[in-house]
């Protein structure tokens, strides 16, 4: 069968996306459904280990900055520095495995783009949906080990939703623009990949941004303000405020990621669009 095409002007257009995943949803459900079983079907622990890789990370994370460097990343206990370091790596780590694999993920499935009529959306985003199982996983050991050393949840923990919507729309917008992009630039994941590397060091997920960065950077407006062009730095660090400190969290730093997420949705889905309807050509 041929592939889809979008060359008409209706379907090019970006309010067609909504409908058309919501009649393909079934097809997307079954992506998330096999890629899961792919991953951990023949591994010896099973789903086990979407519960062991955000716990290992933390224990390293812990051993190395937490016991060899003494560092506390601005927490008052050693406890809550594990908890810090959990809360920084689960919701990083959704958005750097996604953006990874996302940006692969069409010319990965190359020959599925080619042969069955669907929206194209549906690739990227049953990427998305993997992550996402591995987020709330992640999320749920997160809640466990705080209430097991001691925090309580407090009234602020409502903006946790509010927070994850805001990087959710980020990594939805980011999955689409940069997977269709890899199409027809096929360096763009390599980019993708170094990218995310840098990215880790310039995110406060070992240290804290309040405690460790403000303080230096302010005396460098330009260096201040671009570092705050990294979204997962406003975002991590009010997860932190409202988890771990019961405080709402500081409105510079979630108004810039929240604005960043609309303008990655919105670039995303059009450029993704735009692209659809000749990426059979370039798989």
């Amino acid at each position: 069968m041929a592939g889809w095409n979008y060359s008409s002007d209706r379907q090019r257009q970006v309010r067609r996306i909504f409908p058309e995943l919501l009649r393909s949803r079934e097809l997307l459900l079954d992506l998330v459904s096999k890629e899961l079983r792919i991953r951990y079907r023949y591994a010896l622990m099973g789903f086990l280990w979407a519960f062991l890789e955000p716990l290992l990370m933390t224990a390293i994370l812990y051993f190395v900055f937490g016991i060899v460097f003494n560092f506390r990343g601005g927490a008052t206990t050693p406890a809550m520095y594990a908890v810090s370091l959990l809360t920084g790596l689960v919701f990083w780590q959704f958005l750097s495995h996604t953006l990874g694999a996302g940006a692969r993920s069409l010319v990965d499935n190359g020959n599925l783009v080619n042969k069955v009529l669907f929206p194209r959306e549906v690739i990227p985003l049953s990427v998305v949906g993997v992550n996402l199982v591995n987020l709330l996983i992640g999320t749920a050991i997160l809640l466990g080990l705080f209430l097991l050393l001691g925090g309580r949840l407090g009234a602020q923990a409502v903006w946790l939703p509010v927070l994850f919507g805001i990087e959710l729309a980020l990594v939805v917008g980011l999955a689409l623009l940069l997977s269709s992009l890899n199409v027809f630039y096929r360096d763009v994941s390599y980019v993708v990949d170094v990218g995310l590397i840098l990215a880790f060091y310039a995110t406060p997920i070992f240290y804290d941004f309040r405690a460790d960065v403000f303080p230096r950077l302010v005396e460098h407006p330009w260096l201040y303000y671009t570092y705050m062009m990294n979204p997962m730095v406003g975002l991590i660090s009010s997860y932190r405020q409202v988890l771990i400190e019961n405080q709402p969290p500081v409105l510079e730093l979630v108004a810039i990621p929240a604005i960043q997420s609309g303008i990655a949705l919105v670039v995303g889905a059009v450029v993704f669009r735009r692209k659809a309807g000749i990426m059979s050509d370039y798989l």
